[in-house]
Protein backbone atom coordinates (compact mmCIF):
# COMPACT_ATOMS: atom_id res chain seq x y z
CA UNK A 1 0.00 0.00 0.00
CA UNK A 2 1.42 3.38 -1.05
CA UNK A 3 0.23 6.89 -0.26
CA UNK A 4 1.01 10.25 -1.81
CA UNK A 5 3.67 12.41 -0.17
CA UNK A 6 1.20 15.27 0.23
CA UNK A 7 -1.21 12.99 2.14
CA UNK A 8 1.65 11.72 4.31
CA UNK A 9 2.77 15.30 5.00
CA UNK A 10 -0.70 16.33 6.16
CA UNK A 11 -0.84 13.30 8.46
CA UNK A 12 2.56 14.22 9.93
CA UNK A 13 1.43 17.74 10.78
CA UNK A 14 -1.92 16.62 12.16
CA UNK A 15 -0.05 14.12 14.35
CA UNK A 16 2.42 16.80 15.41
CA UNK A 17 -0.39 19.10 16.52
CA UNK A 18 -2.14 16.24 18.36
CA UNK A 19 1.10 15.31 20.13
CA UNK A 20 1.62 18.92 21.16
CA UNK A 21 -1.91 19.29 22.52
CA UNK A 22 -1.93 15.91 24.30
CA UNK A 23 1.37 16.70 26.02
CA UNK A 24 0.42 20.23 27.07
CA UNK A 25 -3.19 21.41 27.13
CA UNK A 26 -4.61 17.93 27.82
CA UNK A 27 -1.57 16.51 29.62
CA UNK A 28 -3.35 16.01 32.97
CA UNK A 29 -6.07 13.79 31.52
CA UNK A 30 -3.85 12.02 28.98
CA UNK A 31 -1.15 11.18 31.56
CA UNK A 32 -3.71 9.52 33.80
CA UNK A 33 -5.32 7.76 30.84
CA UNK A 34 -2.09 6.04 29.74
CA UNK A 35 -0.96 5.38 33.31
CA UNK A 36 2.29 7.34 33.21
CA UNK A 37 3.48 8.91 36.45
CA UNK A 38 4.94 12.14 35.09
CA UNK A 39 3.77 14.84 32.69
CA UNK A 40 7.40 15.34 31.73
CA UNK A 41 7.90 11.68 30.84
CA UNK A 42 4.75 11.61 28.72
CA UNK A 43 6.15 14.47 26.65
CA UNK A 44 9.32 12.50 25.95
CA UNK A 45 7.30 9.40 25.07
CA UNK A 46 5.05 11.34 22.71
CA UNK A 47 8.06 12.85 20.94
CA UNK A 48 9.77 9.48 20.50
CA UNK A 49 6.58 7.73 19.31
CA UNK A 50 5.86 10.58 16.89
CA UNK A 51 9.31 10.37 15.28
CA UNK A 52 9.18 6.57 15.15
CA UNK A 53 5.72 6.38 13.56
CA UNK A 54 6.52 9.19 11.11
CA UNK A 55 9.66 7.36 9.97
CA UNK A 56 7.62 4.18 9.50
CA UNK A 57 5.12 6.10 7.38
CA UNK A 58 7.90 7.12 4.98
CA UNK A 59 8.23 3.46 3.95
CA UNK A 60 4.73 3.60 2.44
CA UNK A 61 5.10 6.82 0.48
CA UNK A 62 5.55 6.64 -3.29
CA UNK A 63 8.16 9.35 -3.82
CA UNK A 64 10.18 10.87 -1.00
CA UNK A 65 12.76 13.64 -1.12
CA UNK A 66 15.13 14.28 1.77
CA UNK A 67 16.77 17.64 2.37
CA UNK A 68 20.20 17.80 0.79
CA UNK A 69 22.53 19.04 3.49
CA UNK A 70 25.32 21.36 2.34
CA UNK A 71 28.94 20.23 2.46
CA UNK A 72 29.67 22.70 5.26
CA UNK A 73 26.76 21.42 7.37
CA UNK A 74 27.69 17.80 6.62
CA UNK A 75 31.24 18.50 7.79
CA UNK A 76 29.92 20.24 10.92
CA UNK A 77 27.54 17.40 11.82
CA UNK A 78 30.12 14.71 11.11
CA UNK A 79 32.80 16.39 13.21
CA UNK A 80 30.37 17.26 16.01
CA UNK A 81 29.04 13.69 16.34
CA UNK A 82 32.54 12.21 16.02
CA UNK A 83 33.84 14.40 18.83
CA UNK A 84 30.71 13.62 20.87
CA UNK A 85 31.37 9.87 20.54
CA UNK A 86 35.02 10.30 21.56
CA UNK A 87 33.89 12.43 24.49
CA UNK A 88 31.37 9.74 25.47
CA UNK A 89 33.94 6.94 25.35
CA UNK A 90 36.29 8.84 27.67
CA UNK A 91 33.58 9.97 30.10
CA UNK A 92 32.70 8.48 33.48
CA UNK A 93 29.22 7.59 32.22
CA UNK A 94 29.69 6.34 28.62
CA UNK A 95 26.29 4.61 28.49
CA UNK A 96 24.37 7.76 29.42
CA UNK A 97 26.49 9.79 27.06
CA UNK A 98 25.44 7.45 24.25
CA UNK A 99 21.80 7.83 25.33
CA UNK A 100 22.14 11.59 24.95
CA UNK A 101 23.73 11.15 21.52
CA UNK A 102 20.89 8.80 20.57
CA UNK A 103 18.38 11.49 21.48
CA UNK A 104 20.23 13.98 19.29
CA UNK A 105 20.14 11.40 16.50
CA UNK A 106 16.37 11.15 16.84
CA UNK A 107 16.03 14.92 16.62
CA UNK A 108 18.16 14.89 13.47
CA UNK A 109 15.80 12.28 12.01
CA UNK A 110 12.85 14.50 12.97
CA UNK A 111 14.49 17.31 11.01
CA UNK A 112 14.52 15.21 7.82
CA UNK A 113 10.90 14.12 8.39
CA UNK A 114 9.76 17.71 8.86
CA UNK A 115 11.73 19.15 5.94
CA UNK A 116 10.42 16.44 3.61
CA UNK A 117 6.83 17.03 4.71
CA UNK A 118 7.02 20.82 4.52
CA UNK A 119 8.28 20.74 0.94
CA UNK A 120 5.25 18.75 -0.21
CA UNK A 121 2.77 21.42 0.88
CA UNK A 122 2.05 24.71 -0.83
CA UNK A 123 3.90 27.47 1.04
CA UNK A 124 0.91 29.78 1.55
CA UNK A 125 -1.29 26.92 2.74
CA UNK A 126 1.47 25.68 5.04
CA UNK A 127 1.94 29.10 6.65
CA UNK A 128 -1.83 29.39 7.08
CA UNK A 129 -1.97 26.00 8.77
CA UNK A 130 1.05 26.79 10.93
CA UNK A 131 -0.45 30.09 12.04
CA UNK A 132 -3.83 28.50 12.83
CA UNK A 133 -2.10 25.78 14.88
CA UNK A 134 -0.21 28.41 16.91
CA UNK A 135 -3.49 30.26 17.37
CA UNK A 136 -5.35 27.08 18.39
CA UNK A 137 -2.66 26.09 20.90
CA UNK A 138 -2.74 29.59 22.41
CA UNK A 139 -6.54 29.76 22.60
CA UNK A 140 -6.85 26.37 24.32
CA UNK A 141 -4.16 27.36 26.79
CA UNK A 142 -5.73 30.73 27.57
CA UNK A 143 -9.22 29.29 28.02
CA UNK A 144 -7.88 27.13 30.86
CA UNK A 145 -5.73 29.99 32.14
CA UNK A 146 -8.68 32.40 32.35
CA UNK A 147 -10.88 29.75 34.01
CA UNK A 148 -8.25 29.09 36.68
CA UNK A 149 -7.89 32.83 37.21
CA UNK A 150 -11.67 33.24 37.65
CA UNK A 151 -11.75 30.30 40.09
CA UNK A 152 -9.01 31.99 42.10
CA UNK A 153 -11.05 35.19 42.19
CA UNK A 154 -14.22 33.32 43.22
CA UNK A 155 -12.47 31.43 46.02
CA UNK A 156 -10.32 34.41 47.01
CA UNK A 157 -7.32 32.12 46.75
CA UNK A 158 -3.96 33.54 45.81
CA UNK A 159 -1.87 31.85 43.12
CA UNK A 160 1.83 31.52 42.44
CA UNK A 161 3.66 31.46 39.09
CA UNK A 162 2.71 27.79 38.57
CA UNK A 163 -0.93 28.10 39.64
CA UNK A 164 -2.67 29.17 36.43
CA UNK A 165 -0.88 27.09 33.79
CA UNK A 166 -1.61 23.35 33.76
CA UNK A 167 -0.12 20.49 31.75
CA UNK A 168 3.49 21.17 32.75
CA UNK A 169 5.65 19.92 35.61
CA UNK A 170 7.12 23.41 35.70
CA UNK A 171 5.67 26.56 34.13
CA UNK A 172 9.12 27.25 32.64
CA UNK A 173 8.45 24.40 30.17
CA UNK A 174 5.49 26.41 28.88
CA UNK A 175 7.56 29.60 28.73
CA UNK A 176 10.09 27.74 26.56
CA UNK A 177 7.33 26.97 24.07
CA UNK A 178 5.96 30.50 24.29
CA UNK A 179 9.14 32.08 22.95
CA UNK A 180 8.75 29.98 19.78
CA UNK A 181 4.95 30.18 19.47
CA UNK A 182 4.62 33.96 19.89
CA UNK A 183 6.75 34.74 16.80
CA UNK A 184 4.45 32.52 14.69
CA UNK A 185 1.54 34.77 15.67
CA UNK A 186 3.25 37.57 13.71
CA UNK A 187 2.51 35.88 10.37
CA UNK A 188 -0.42 38.24 9.59
CA UNK A 189 2.03 41.16 9.69
CA UNK A 190 4.34 39.56 7.10
CA UNK A 191 2.02 37.47 4.89
CA UNK A 192 -0.54 39.41 2.90
CA UNK A 193 -2.94 36.47 2.63
CA UNK A 194 -3.10 36.31 6.45
CA UNK A 195 -3.57 40.05 7.05
CA UNK A 196 -7.22 39.52 8.04
CA UNK A 197 -6.04 37.80 11.24
CA UNK A 198 -4.13 40.82 12.58
CA UNK A 199 -6.69 41.62 15.29
CA UNK A 200 -6.75 38.02 16.51
CA UNK A 201 -2.96 38.00 16.65
CA UNK A 202 -2.85 41.27 18.57
CA UNK A 203 -5.18 39.92 21.28
CA UNK A 204 -3.43 36.56 21.60
CA UNK A 205 0.09 38.03 21.64
CA UNK A 206 -1.01 40.49 24.35
CA UNK A 207 -2.33 37.58 26.43
CA UNK A 208 0.99 35.81 25.98
CA UNK A 209 2.76 38.85 27.43
CA UNK A 210 0.31 38.80 30.34
CA UNK A 211 1.30 35.20 31.07
CA UNK A 212 5.02 35.93 30.69
CA UNK A 213 4.71 38.70 33.26
CA UNK A 214 2.52 36.67 35.64
CA UNK A 215 4.90 33.69 35.52
CA UNK A 216 7.88 36.04 35.93
CA UNK A 217 9.54 34.55 32.85
CA UNK A 218 12.46 36.96 32.73
CA UNK A 219 14.43 34.78 30.31
CA UNK A 220 11.44 34.42 28.00
CA UNK A 221 10.73 38.15 27.89
CA UNK A 222 14.39 39.00 27.35
CA UNK A 223 14.62 36.41 24.55
CA UNK A 224 11.63 37.85 22.70
CA UNK A 225 12.85 41.45 23.08
CA UNK A 226 16.39 40.64 21.92
CA UNK A 227 15.18 38.46 19.03
CA UNK A 228 12.67 41.07 17.84
CA UNK A 229 15.38 43.74 18.02
CA UNK A 230 17.68 41.65 15.83
CA UNK A 231 14.90 40.97 13.34
CA UNK A 232 14.04 44.67 13.18
CA UNK A 233 17.63 45.55 12.24
CA UNK A 234 17.37 43.49 9.05
CA UNK A 235 13.87 44.50 7.93
CA UNK A 236 13.10 47.19 5.38
CA UNK A 237 12.35 50.63 6.83
CA UNK A 238 8.57 50.46 6.39
CA UNK A 239 8.28 46.88 7.64
CA UNK A 240 10.60 47.67 10.56
CA UNK A 241 8.42 50.53 11.75
CA UNK A 242 5.27 48.42 11.57
CA UNK A 243 6.96 45.50 13.33
CA UNK A 244 8.41 47.60 16.17
CA UNK A 245 5.07 49.38 16.64
CA UNK A 246 3.22 46.05 16.81
CA UNK A 247 5.66 44.62 19.35
CA UNK A 248 5.39 47.80 21.45
CA UNK A 249 1.58 47.80 21.36
CA UNK A 250 1.27 44.12 22.31
CA UNK A 251 3.76 44.51 25.16
CA UNK A 252 1.90 47.60 26.42
CA UNK A 253 -1.45 45.79 26.23
CA UNK A 254 0.05 42.79 28.04
CA UNK A 255 1.40 45.01 30.82
CA UNK A 256 -2.01 46.70 31.17
CA UNK A 257 -3.77 43.32 31.44
CA UNK A 258 -1.20 42.17 33.99
CA UNK A 259 -1.65 45.29 36.13
CA UNK A 260 -5.43 44.88 36.14
CA UNK A 261 -5.95 41.11 36.43
CA UNK A 262 -2.82 39.96 38.27
CA UNK A 263 -2.00 42.98 40.45
CA UNK A 264 -5.08 45.17 41.03
CA UNK A 265 -7.95 42.66 41.25
CA UNK A 266 -6.11 40.12 43.49
CA UNK A 267 -5.06 43.00 45.76
CA UNK A 268 -8.68 44.13 45.99
CA UNK A 269 -10.12 40.62 46.55
CA UNK A 270 -7.38 39.09 48.67
CA UNK A 271 -5.50 42.12 49.94
CA UNK A 272 -2.38 40.69 48.36
CA UNK A 273 -0.72 41.10 44.99
CA UNK A 274 1.13 38.34 43.21
CA UNK A 275 4.06 40.53 42.33
CA UNK A 276 7.69 40.48 43.28
CA UNK A 277 10.82 41.63 41.53
CA UNK A 278 13.36 38.83 41.38
CA UNK A 279 16.86 40.21 41.13
CA UNK A 280 18.83 36.99 41.63
CA UNK A 281 19.94 34.60 38.89
CA UNK A 282 18.23 31.64 40.65
CA UNK A 283 21.63 29.98 40.89
CA UNK A 284 22.36 30.11 37.17
CA UNK A 285 25.44 32.30 37.46
CA UNK A 286 26.86 29.93 40.08
CA UNK A 287 26.39 27.00 37.69
CA UNK A 288 28.06 28.86 34.82
CA UNK A 289 31.00 29.89 37.01
CA UNK A 290 31.32 26.29 38.15
CA UNK A 291 31.63 25.17 34.53
CA UNK A 292 34.24 27.82 33.72
CA UNK A 293 36.18 26.72 36.79
CA UNK A 294 36.17 22.99 36.03
CA UNK A 295 36.28 22.90 32.21
CA UNK A 296 40.12 23.41 32.05
CA UNK A 297 40.47 19.93 33.58
CA UNK A 298 38.84 18.42 30.48
CA UNK A 299 39.10 21.25 27.99
CA UNK A 300 39.16 19.64 24.56
CA UNK A 301 36.56 16.83 24.74
CA UNK A 302 34.62 17.88 27.84
CA UNK A 303 33.29 15.48 30.44
CA UNK A 304 30.92 13.63 28.09
CA UNK A 305 27.33 14.19 26.88
CA UNK A 306 24.82 14.32 29.76
CA UNK A 307 27.69 14.26 32.29
CA UNK A 308 26.55 17.47 33.99
CA UNK A 309 23.78 15.37 35.55
CA UNK A 310 26.40 13.77 37.81
CA UNK A 311 28.93 16.62 38.00
CA UNK A 312 30.70 16.60 41.34
CA UNK A 313 30.66 19.56 43.73
CA UNK A 314 28.32 21.65 41.56
CA UNK A 315 26.60 24.44 43.51
CA UNK A 316 23.08 23.19 42.68
CA UNK A 317 21.87 19.63 41.97
CA UNK A 318 20.41 20.61 38.57
CA UNK A 319 20.90 18.10 35.73
CA UNK A 320 21.68 20.89 33.25
CA UNK A 321 23.20 24.37 33.65
CA UNK A 322 20.29 26.31 32.08
CA UNK A 323 22.57 27.55 29.32
CA UNK A 324 23.10 25.70 26.05
CA UNK A 325 26.58 27.13 25.37
CA UNK A 326 28.04 26.31 28.79
CA UNK A 327 26.34 22.91 28.62
CA UNK A 328 28.06 22.12 25.30
CA UNK A 329 31.34 23.52 26.65
CA UNK A 330 31.23 21.32 29.76
CA UNK A 331 29.90 18.15 28.17
CA UNK A 332 31.44 18.25 24.67
CA UNK A 333 34.52 20.41 25.12
CA UNK A 334 35.82 23.65 23.67
CA UNK A 335 36.34 22.30 20.13
CA UNK A 336 32.72 21.20 19.73
CA UNK A 337 31.51 24.41 21.37
CA UNK A 338 33.45 26.63 18.96
CA UNK A 339 32.30 24.58 15.96
CA UNK A 340 28.67 24.73 17.11
CA UNK A 341 28.73 28.47 17.76
CA UNK A 342 30.42 29.22 14.44
CA UNK A 343 27.92 27.15 12.48
CA UNK A 344 24.89 28.64 14.27
CA UNK A 345 26.02 32.24 13.87
CA UNK A 346 26.85 31.81 10.17
CA UNK A 347 23.54 30.07 9.37
CA UNK A 348 21.49 32.64 11.27
CA UNK A 349 23.31 35.57 9.68
CA UNK A 350 22.58 34.17 6.21
CA UNK A 351 18.89 33.91 7.07
CA UNK A 352 18.79 37.40 8.56
CA UNK A 353 20.59 38.80 5.52
CA UNK A 354 17.84 37.37 3.31
CA UNK A 355 15.39 39.62 5.19
CA UNK A 356 17.55 42.64 4.37
CA UNK A 357 17.49 41.66 0.71
CA UNK A 358 13.72 41.02 0.99
CA UNK A 359 14.22 37.62 -0.64
CA UNK A 360 11.82 35.74 1.64
CA UNK A 361 10.06 38.31 3.91
CA UNK A 362 7.36 35.79 4.86
CA UNK A 363 10.00 33.74 6.67
CA UNK A 364 10.60 36.53 9.22
CA UNK A 365 8.38 34.94 11.94
CA UNK A 366 10.24 31.64 11.51
CA UNK A 367 13.64 33.29 11.90
CA UNK A 368 12.19 35.25 14.82
CA UNK A 369 11.11 31.99 16.47
CA UNK A 370 14.48 30.28 15.96
CA UNK A 371 16.36 33.29 17.31
CA UNK A 372 14.05 33.59 20.30
CA UNK A 373 14.35 29.87 21.08
CA UNK A 374 18.15 29.94 20.83
CA UNK A 375 18.44 33.05 23.00
CA UNK A 376 16.09 31.51 25.56
CA UNK A 377 18.35 28.44 25.63
CA UNK A 378 21.01 30.72 27.16
CA UNK A 379 18.82 31.15 30.26
CA UNK A 380 16.63 28.05 30.35
CA UNK A 381 16.56 24.34 29.51
CA UNK A 382 15.36 24.64 25.92
CA UNK A 383 18.22 22.37 24.84
CA UNK A 384 17.07 19.46 27.04
CA UNK A 385 13.25 19.64 27.26
CA UNK A 386 11.36 17.26 24.89
CA UNK A 387 8.81 19.62 23.33
CA UNK A 388 11.18 22.59 23.24
CA UNK A 389 13.73 20.46 21.39
CA UNK A 390 11.17 19.24 18.85
CA UNK A 391 9.68 22.72 18.33
CA UNK A 392 13.12 24.20 17.66
CA UNK A 393 13.96 21.40 15.20
CA UNK A 394 10.62 22.03 13.46
CA UNK A 395 11.37 25.73 12.99
CA UNK A 396 14.88 24.98 11.73
CA UNK A 397 13.39 22.51 9.23
CA UNK A 398 11.11 25.24 7.90
CA UNK A 399 14.15 27.42 7.23
CA UNK A 400 15.49 24.77 4.83
CA UNK A 401 12.66 25.74 2.49
CA UNK A 402 14.57 28.88 1.53
CA UNK A 403 16.11 26.80 -1.25
CA UNK A 404 13.54 24.27 -2.43
CA UNK A 405 15.99 22.78 -4.98
CA UNK A 406 18.25 21.31 -2.31
CA UNK A 407 16.43 17.98 -2.05
CA UNK A 408 17.18 14.54 -3.47
CA UNK A 409 15.11 11.45 -4.22
CA UNK A 410 15.37 8.56 -1.73
CA UNK A 411 14.58 4.96 -2.56
CA UNK A 412 12.73 2.46 -0.36
CA UNK A 413 15.86 0.70 1.01
CA UNK A 414 17.19 4.04 2.27
CA UNK A 415 13.89 4.80 3.99
CA UNK A 416 13.80 1.31 5.50
CA UNK A 417 17.28 1.81 6.97
CA UNK A 418 16.12 5.22 8.19
CA UNK A 419 13.16 3.63 10.02
CA UNK A 420 15.32 0.85 11.52
CA UNK A 421 17.79 3.46 12.76
CA UNK A 422 15.01 5.47 14.38
CA UNK A 423 13.63 2.28 15.97
CA UNK A 424 17.03 1.37 17.40
CA UNK A 425 17.57 4.86 18.84
CA UNK A 426 14.04 4.88 20.29
CA UNK A 427 14.58 1.46 21.87
CA UNK A 428 17.77 2.71 23.53
CA UNK A 429 15.93 5.67 25.05
CA UNK A 430 13.05 3.54 26.35
CA UNK A 431 15.53 1.11 27.94
CA UNK A 432 16.50 3.91 30.32
CA UNK A 433 12.98 4.75 31.50
CA UNK A 434 12.84 4.90 35.33
CA UNK A 435 16.49 3.90 35.58
CA UNK A 436 17.90 4.17 39.11
CA UNK A 437 20.99 6.03 37.88
CA UNK A 438 18.81 9.10 37.33
CA UNK A 439 17.55 9.27 40.90
CA UNK A 440 20.41 11.55 41.96
CA UNK A 441 19.39 14.18 39.39
CA UNK A 442 17.10 16.89 40.75
CA UNK A 443 16.01 18.29 37.40
CA UNK A 444 15.27 16.14 34.33
CA UNK A 445 17.32 15.38 31.22
CA UNK A 446 16.00 12.40 29.26
CA UNK A 447 13.49 11.33 31.92
CA UNK A 448 12.18 12.97 35.08
CA UNK A 449 13.48 10.41 37.61
CA UNK A 450 14.65 12.13 40.77
CA UNK A 451 12.62 15.29 40.23
CA UNK A 452 11.29 16.81 43.44
CA UNK A 453 7.71 17.99 42.93
CA UNK A 454 7.13 21.71 42.60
Amino acid sequence: MCIQLKTYSKLVFISFVCVLLLGTVFANDFTRFVGVDSQYDIKRMLVVFFICLSSLGLCFVKEVEFAKVSKATTAFLGLFFLLAIFSALYSKHPFWSMVEIANMGLLLCAFFIFSTSIKAINRDKFFLGLYLCALLFSIFTFIKYILFLLFSYADAQSFDIHGLISGYVNVRFFNQLQVMVIPLLFFPYFCQHLAKFKRFSFIIISLHWLVLLQTQARGGMLSLILASSLIALFLSKQTRQQFILTVFKTVTAGVALWLVFIIAIPHWLMESANFQIRTSSSGRVDLWLYILTYIPESLWLGYGPMSFTWAEAKPLPHAHPHNSVTQILYEYGVISCVIFMTWCVSRLYNRLDSLRQQTFPEFAPIIFGVLSGLICSLFSGVAVMPFAQLALVFLVAIMTQFDSARFYQTKLPVRAVFFLSVTALSYLLFLTYKNEDLLSALFPRIWVNGLISY
